[in-house]
């Protein structure tokens, strides 16, 4: 009985095992005619890469920019000028100076020589350089050029020479006698324009340009000035009971000069300079003025004329300087009053630049 029992179980596990294997095998072949791959996940087949979607930044609408350009022109020339923006402002005058300013950063450029200060977190720095000149058309640094020594601020002391006053009375001799010290003139030459001799070098050009030109004369009497019935210019005594603290007679010229300049190099990109030519003038304004006290109040008298001054006049001049020292001396060829209008006195000036533009 046992013996049947345990045939029976054995013919069980075979049929299930065969059953098995059967189901298997339709599967994997409903599997293969639906083409379905199954595979695992440490296959060595290569996955196909995933395209991901590309990543575009946030785009910004670009500011409004603000610009306004302003330009001052003398004889047809640029002169002046001024561009402001949403960065700054730039003032530009001529060739020999420049001003810039933006958030941090200023720029000031007199020449060849440039100016930074800058605004940072440790303080303020100031750097001194030397500049090129950029061409903005073919975007190349511009070529040394020929540049003379005319426009600056100068300051000088004015005197007359060759003085004749033989139309007048011997008491009246002398009465522009002037006090030296106190006879100062101002010069503000503000354009320059330079003509260069030379073809490969600097060192030869003319120089022109235009300046105004403040002469004041001290009198070293206390005296001012009047016209005559005769039309001469005559001393008039101040009034002996008056504290007289200074009196004077001011001009105001236009100048345009002509000149011719020499430069020698010496070392270092520095030059010694010398020229000479002639100064003209246009009068456009006289003034006499006196400065006093009358019981014990101050009083200022200024009288407005021509007193006889010449309405044109030029002069010779001479100038020779070297780096920061630039001396300049003029010397009139015209009298300084009217033939026959005053004392035949020839005016000359002595005196520096100060500071070159």
């Amino acid at each position: 009985m046992k013996r049947y029992l345990l045939l029976t179980l054995v013919l069980i596990l075979a049929l299930g095992t065969q059953a098995q294997v059967v189901t298997d095998s339709l599967k994997t072949d409903s599997l293969k005619k639906k083409r379905i791959i199954i595979e695992d996940n440490w296959s060595n087949k290569k996955k196909k890469p995933v395209n991901k979607p590309e990543y575009r930044a946030t785009e910004f609408k670009k500011k409004s920019t603000y610009s306004d350009t302003t330009e001052v022109k003398v004889l047809n020339k640029d002169f002046l000028k001024v561009v402001e923006n949403s960065k700054g402002t730039k003032v530009s005058v001529r060739n020999f100076a420049d001003f810039e300013d933006d958030s941090d950063t200023t720029k000031i450029r007199i020449g060849r020589k440039q100016i930074n200060i800058i605004d940072g977190w440790h303080g303020t720095r100031i750097r001194i350089e030397k500049v090129r000149r950029w061409d903005e058309e073919t975007k190349t640094y511009k070529k040394p050029s020929f540049r003379g020594h005319w426009s600056g601020f100068e300051m000088g002391i004015n005197a007359f020479a060759n003085s004749d006053y033989s139309n007048y009375p011997a008491k009246n001799n002398d009465f522009m006698d002037l006090n030296l010290a106190k006879s100062i003139a101002v010069n503000l030459n503000f354009l320059q324009y330079d003509i260069s001799l030379q073809k490969t070098k600097t060192n030869i050009g003319l120089v022109t340009g235009m300046g105004l030109e403040w002469n004041n004369y001290r009198f070293d009497q206390n005296i001012t000035l009047s016209e005559g019935d005769d039309g001469m210019i005559y001393p008039d005594p101040i009034n002996p009971d008056w504290s007289v603290k200074k009196s004077k007679l001011t001009s105001l010229y236009l100048t345009v000069p002509l000149l011719m300049e020499f430069q020698i190099p010496v070392k270092n990109d520095h030059k010694i300079h010398m020229s000479a030519g002639l100064v003209g003038g246009l009068r456009l304004g006289t003034h006499t003025k006196i400065k006093y006290k009358r019981k014990g109040n101050t009083h200022k008298d200024k009288d407005r004329d021509d007193y006889n001054l010449q309405a044109f006049r030029y002069s010779a001049q001479v100038r020779l300087g070297y780096r920061a020292i630039n001396l300049f001396a003029s010397y009139g060829m015209t009298d300084f009053f009217r033939k026959n209008k005053g004392p035949e006195l020839t005016p000359y000036t002595i005196g520096l630049t100060l500071v070159r533009f």
